[in-house]
């Protein structure tokens, strides 16, 4: 059975990545249509933040998963 704490991990693994392409499909386009660059910015940073937490939270995945504690 999936325990919370490796449930949880898999639930912010999968909302984080739909936020991460909401950014891609319409925050930074929009930013930069409406003439506000500072804000497309501030996306594109988020997005790579976002991104390195995700990876974090998938190697701790993966690792469990080889250990069989998953």
């Amino acid at each position: 059975m999936l325990s919370d704490c490796n449930y949880d991990k898999v639930k912010l693994i999968h909302h984080l990545s739909k936020i991460v392409g909401f950014i891609d499909r319409h925050a930074v386009g929009d930013a930069e249509r409406g003439g506000h660059p500072l804000c497309a910015e501030e996306y594109k940073e988020l997005r790579e933040d976002l991104e390195k937490h995700i990876g974090k939270l998938s190697a701790a995945v993966k690792g469990l998963s080889k250990e069989d504690k998953f």
